[in-house]
């Protein structure tokens, strides 16, 4: 496919978008036939004809043919792109992809993409419609990360200070929430045990044996404590994996996944129905968040902007760097 196509000839540069509304408003209130609009207003006759009957739309603001995703569909996409990298969240060009294959499905939209994922042709035109680039992130080379944590702690809590009070919540710990992942594994394979020398090794555990199980915990800096979110490896949640009556949390969300890890599915049905819920009436809201980036979807994204909740990422591996130097 050609990439940089050069137009050959000033067909349809002869009327505007501005041209054609007041051309079809005016044909349509009766003022003027289709064929003397198309002529004042230098447009072509069949193509005012379809706008006037409503055989096209008018969301592209460009010309040449549609593209898969309608202007709307893809400013939506490219402002929730901005609005990720500004919380943390750059994607890549294979995450973008993914994210975008998400959005097509979720919403049942019909593309020419195979499989709905678009391909390297997509992705080059929707960089270049919304004015967005491919940039090398600011890395902190291996020694640092051994030898001098504090460089990528600072860079965090200095974003996160700037955040606090570009939002107003410097008093206000109720409206700060953290949620952090942790998966555990409860494969008896994967656990070493003290027995005799030359006999097999057998060790009794209780539960269903699944391989791996996550669980998402949300707490605020003032102490209040949202259901967490339980996720399990499996087809279907059974009965004999939930918390009995009477438990702390009787709102506790659980879910099932193929290799029992979040998936973006998942934490937008918890996200939404779930802890926006919880939350307290006051806004804004500031979520700290210990994930990976494909878990936010874009649906994620508008619900978080539409509930004035501002999604901070905390740096990759922090934990482990910082107890890899006490």
């Amino acid at each position: 496919m050609v990439r940089n196509y050069i137009r050959k000839s000033q067909r349809g540069y002869g009327y505007s978008k501005e041209d054609l509304r007041t051309a079809v408003n005016i044909v349509k209130s009766g003022q003027m036939s289709i064929y003397r609009a198309s002529l004042m207003y230098h447009i072509p006759k069949n193509t005012l004809s379809d706008h006037v009957k409503g055989r096209r739309g008018q969301k592209s603001s460009t010309y040449g043919r549609r593209t898969d995703l309608s202007f709307e569909e893809e400013t939506c996409l490219a402002d929730c792109i901005r609005c990720m990298e500004k919380w943390g969240f750059g994607l890549t060009r294979k995450e973008l992809l993914g994210i975008v294959e998400d959005y097509v499905k979720t919403n049942k939209i019909k593309t020419q993409f195979k499989n709905d994922k678009p391909g390297e042709d997509w992705f080059l035109n929707f960089k270049r419609r919304h004015k967005l680039s491919i940039k090398t992130p600011q890395s902190v080379e291996f020694a640092r990360k051994k030898n001098v944590v504090p460089f990528l702690v600072y860079q965090y809590f200095d974003l996160l200070e700037n955040t606090i009070k570009e939002l107003g919540l410097e008093d206000k710990p109720s409206q700060i929430w953290n949620l952090d992942e942790s998966s555990f594994c409860s494969d008896p394979s994967k656990t070493k045990i003290v027995g005799q020398r030359g006999l097999p090794a057998t060790r009794t555990t209780s539960g269903p044996g699944k391989q791996n199980t996550s669980v998402l915990m949300c707490c605020s800096a003032s102490g209040e404590k949202a259901p967490p979110l339980i996720i399990f490896k499996g087809k279907h949640v059974w009965d004999q994996w939930l918390a009995p009556p009477g438990s702390e949390f009787p709102e506790m969300t659980y879910a099932a996944t193929a290799n029992g890890w979040m998936e973006s599915t998942v934490f937008k049905n918890y996200f939404e129905k779930s802890f926006v819920k919880c939350l307290p009436p006051e806004r804004p809201v500031l979520v700290i968040y210990d994930g990976h980036a494909t878990h936010l979807s874009v649906e994620v994204v508008r619900i978080a902007i539409d509930n004035q909740i501002t999604i901070l990422k905390l740096p990759p591996h922090i934990y482990q760097l910082y107890f890899t130097t006490t």
